[in-house]
Parts: C-alpha cells; structure tokens; sequence
C-alpha cells in the first residue's frame, strides 16, 4: 500500500523544487509484508545488542558468507586486485573481503539506530568535518551542485550534516527495494534525516530542476551501471559508467562536489571529508568517457583512503573488456535525457 509523506515533508513541500514522490519497490503481497517483519524483527534485536556483540556477530557472518556466497567473494577478490595491483598477499586479500561483508552487515544494524543515536540538535558533535577550502567558497557563493560519493564508510550518514554546512535541499537518486514495504519504512527513515528521494528511474529532470534551484542532489557512482553505458577506467580496467551522468553533468555547468564519510571505529562518530570541488569548467568541451575518468579517479581515492570500509562485493567489470578503453577527444553529442 503506498504511503503518504511525513507530516514535516508535506510541510516543506512547497518551498522544495519537487513534489513529494513515492520511492517504492513494485512487489506487495503476503510475502513481502512476511520478509518486511522478519527484517524488522532480526535487525531490531541485533541492533539493541552491546557494540561487542555486534561487531562479533557481523565477523562471524561475513566468514561465512565469503566462504558460501561464492559469486559477490569472487568479484571482491578480482575488484581487490585490480584495485592494488595483484601487489597484496592472500591472505590480505581475504581480510578486506571479509571486511566488506563485515562492514555492510553493520552498517545494516547501525542504520536502524542512526536516527535515534545521531539526530537532533547534538547531530554535529557526531562527525569530525575536513572540508576542502574550494567547497567553502561554493557556500558562499551559493547555487546548486551535484554529490558524487561512493559506498565507503556510512554513506548516508554525510547528509544529516546538510543543515551544519548550510547544505540543502538534498536529494538523493535511489533505486528502491523490490519489496514495497520495506521501500516504505527506508524512506520515511530517509526522510527523517532531511533527505529527499529521486526514483532512479527517469531522474535527469528531477536532478536538473534539483540543482537549477540551488539544491543538492547526491549520486553513488561507483557500482556497475546498466542501460546505455560507456566505458572508463576504474583502477586501470574498463568499467561500464552511466553515460547520462557524464552528458548532464556537462550540460548542467555546476560544480561537482566529492564526500566521504568514514567511520572513526565508534560507533556513530564518524570523519566526514570533502576532499575535492570540481568546477564546471574542468568538464567543458570533454567527452562522457573523460569525464568518467576523472570521476573515477576521485572515487578511487576515496576508497583507498579506508579499503576496509569499502563495499568490494559490486561485480565493477562484467562484461567489460580487459583492455583499457581509448578516450574521446571530441565532445558526445548525446542527449542527457537517460535514466539514472
């Protein structure tokens, strides 16, 4: 059953450049609501668990799951090596495998608590900030910019400091879960953090009335993209890219800001960094490959600086060629009308 926006949204709603839209998974029924209860009900009691217990927990899940579920264990050790160069042992390899199933399994448990531990007016006393000069003279200029992040360290987190760094409106490009309840709880938790949702599907106008009215919208480029795509290099290797992305970041002419957001080893403090602002103008007159290149540089970068916090299990090369891709000295003539 769809559902209604929070009573604090429908308040906002009018001073947003989007209208509430639900973000919901297209799968209902009996099963649904069984998984949504049963979700609830396991991520509900091992998140009230001491830390300890938790974290003894997610380890003892994460080595199983990197010794059974043999197809996301087998792209992390190809992603792993690629990204360093085949230049780990073995056994480090599998410590960083095992460490991204770890860290997405607590991730998942620490989610359900975020808003109770971390909202309200002491939210900023959570995060170490370290923020790029560059990115303090967008503020003070003002206008609309596009937030490339990457699933490293808490990801989401970043956006509850929106408000503290006179950062908002934010939305965000989601694809939602098929199971439509589920789709539901994640996004009136979203929501509660000043989030706003743009459905994946069809984003590019809502992403460009988004920033042509001086918001933010954030993007997680870092996952193998689908549809019409184009190759760009990721540590090396040819990966698919969303080529929409590229055309509208040109077309749009507004900075493009990079954030992570690490874990600290505490459990809801976190390092927050803007390591870099890229102008428009260092997209001009490029093609989608080269400004994919750059981006993926930047991400790279934000990856390497906490490998163990990174989610390897995205299968970034398949069906990509090894060999690296020849980039495009002329500009894409492209429309950025495609599906984010």
């Amino acid at each position: 059953m769809a559902s209604s926006p929070s009573a604090g949204v429908e308040r906002s709603a009018r001073e947003l450049p989007l209208p509430w839209e639900p973000v919901h998974g297209d799968r209902g029924g009996l099963g649904a609501w069984l998984e949504y209860f049963g979700y609830r009900a396991l991520t509900g009691t091992l998140a009230h668990l001491p830390y300890a217990a938790q974290d003894a927990f997610a380890a003892g899940l994460a080595r199983l799951a990197a010794r059974f579920d043999r197809r996301h264990a087998v792209a992390a050790r190809e992603y792993i090596d690629q990204a360093f160069g085949g230049a780990l042992s073995g056994a480090r390899r599998e410590e960083l495998v095992r460490a991204a199933y770890r860290h997405l399994i607590l991730q998942t448990l620490r989610d359900t608590r975020f808003n109770e531990q971390v909202l309200g007016p002491d939210a900023a006393a959570h995060f170490e900030m370290h923020v790029h000069d560059d990115f303090r003279a967008l503020q003070q200029r003002g206008g609309g910019f596009l937030i490339v992040l990457a699933h490293v360290g808490s990801w989401e987190a970043f956006i509850v400091l929106a408000e503290v760094l006179g950062v908002g409106p934010v939305y965000i490009v989601s694809r939602p879960p098929r199971n439509r309840p589920l789709s539901v709880h994640f996004q009136r938790e979203r929501e509660a953090r000043g989030m706003h949702l743009i459905h994946r599907h069809g984003a590019v106008r809502g992403i460009t009335r988004v920033v042509e009215a001086g918001g933010a919208v954030g993007l997680m480029l870092d996952q193998r993209a689908h549809g019409k795509t184009v190759l760009a290099p990721m540590f090396g290797r040819p990966a698919h890219c969303e080529r929409s992305i590229a055309v509208l970041i040109r077309r749009l002419k507004v900075p493009v800001v990079f954030a992570a957001c690490y874990e600290t080893g505490q459990p809801y403090q976190y390092e927050a960094r803007i390591p870099r602002v890229m102008g428009p103008e260092a997209f001009a007159g490029r093609s989608p490959e080269q400004i994919l290149t750059e981006i993926n540089r930047e991400l790279e970068a934000m990856i390497l600086a906490r490998p163990e916090q990174y989610v390897w299990l995205h299968d970034r090369y398949r069906k990509a060629p090894r060999a690296a891709p020849r980039a495009s000295a002329t500009p894409d003539a492209g429309a950025g009308g495609a599906a984010v």
